[in-house]
């Protein structure tokens, strides 16, 4: 089987949830050849993946010049400003599949127009494609609703498994991610300056509103408590987190954020803002917060640092080998209904998905 993803920004990633969901997906699957189409250029060539040109016909093009080339069954698309590109994919006869990572029309930095846009985009994909994925239950529940016909389907994000390294030493809180607004990352400067906790943050300034950057920086800058320490590889996130003791994000959306569950299974104290993307997860040690007026005052500062709680839920609930499955059993079920291929027979197929709980197929 040969599935071509299209709209991580780049592979393997360098930060943000999309690009390592992406790079999960392509490593947990080895009876899978996958290929990559790339958001930005690319450091270095990767075999495999290749960089979208500027346009929708351009992207389209190249898009479908690649898939026959290279015999691609399964176009999955992995953002909504790709979701125009996968219709028209979908439209002329290739079997498409799209994953909602986040709903971005739930974000107040956009104007209401551009909400709307995003929302009927997100709708049109239910309607569209061979299967639309959520990974937020909450989002998931909601265009059930809306698309009573063509019920979207649930596969929750997953981390690898792994032992959490040891406690000793650790120290204050942590953020990671990306600080732009909509992860309310300046009001968290704030919150723990009126706490004096110490809290470091790791990730990438947003590229989109410098005006924000410009006002984060300069309260940084401010700070007695808060440290910005850059973005971080990939591989470095779980090794980072694994040296503090708490883990804030006080964002006012999230699909299904990646570092609140690495956080967790490195042993970590949640303080979550209270959102129903949060408490969908269930995390067992965790504090809520406003994220309209963030206040860390209440976080407990001698939080056991091995919160097993945790980490058990993490191995339960969210583990990166069940989410390949889950999506390895959507390709399976369309190339079987294109195909009829009696390889794989339904019962077969549903089989799978009954092993994945953290899925509804």
């Amino acid at each position: 089987m040969n599935v071509l993803h299209v709209g991580p920004k780049n592979f393997p990633p360098a930060h943000g949830g999309v690009e390592r969901v992406v790079y999960d997906l392509v490593s947990g699957m080895p009876t899978v050849v996958s290929h990559v189409f790339v958001e930005w250029p690319q450091d270095r060539p990767v075999e495999r993946v290749r960089t979208l040109p500027k346009g929708l016909w351009r992207q389209y093009r190249a898009v479908t010049k690649y898939a026959r080339q290279n015999g691609i069954d399964v176009i999955h698309i992995h953002k909504e400003a790709f979701v125009p590109l996968g219709m028209l994919l979908k439209l002329t006869g290739w079997r498409c599949i799209a994953t909602i990572h986040g709903c971005p029309w739930r974000l107040r930095r956009w104007p209401m127009y551009i909400r709307a846009a995003f929302l009927a985009l997100d709708y049109l994909a239910t309607c569209v494609f061979d299967k639309t994925v959520f990974v937020g239950e909450p989002d998931w529940r909601l265009f059930c609703k809306l698309s009573p016909v063509r019920k979207p389907a649930l596969v929750r994000n997953g981390v690898p498994d792994g032992p959490a390294l040891p406690a000793n030493g650790r120290k204050g809180a942590v953020y990671v991610g990306r600080l732009s607004p909509e992860k309310n990352v300046l009001g968290l400067v704030q919150a723990a300056d009126e706490a004096n906790m110490p809290l470091d943050l790791y990730g990438p300034m947003d590229r989109r509103d410098h005006v924000y950057t410009r006002a984060l920086q300069a309260a940084v800058e401010r700070s007695r408590c808060v440290a910005w320490q850059g973005p971080i590889d990939f591989n470095e996130v779980r090794p980072t987190l694994a040296k503090y003791r708490v883990f804030v994000n006080p964002s006012f959306a999230e699909g299904l954020p990646l570092s609140v569950l690495e956080a967790a299974a490195e042993g970590l104290h949640l303080v979550l803002s209270d959102i129903p993307q949060h408490r969908s997860l269930g995390m067992p040690q965790c504090t809520y917060i406003d994220p309209a007026e963030p206040n860390l005052q209440s976080v407990p500062r001698d939080v056991a640092t091995d919160a097993a709680l945790n980490r058990r839920h993490v191995r339960r609930e969210f583990d990166v080998s069940r989410t390949a499955g889950a999506y390895l059993a959507l390709y399976r079920r369309m190339l079987g209904r294109r195909r009829r291929n009696k390889a794989v027979p339904a019962a077969a197929i549903d089989a799978i998905g009954a092993e994945l709980p953290m899925s509804r197929l």
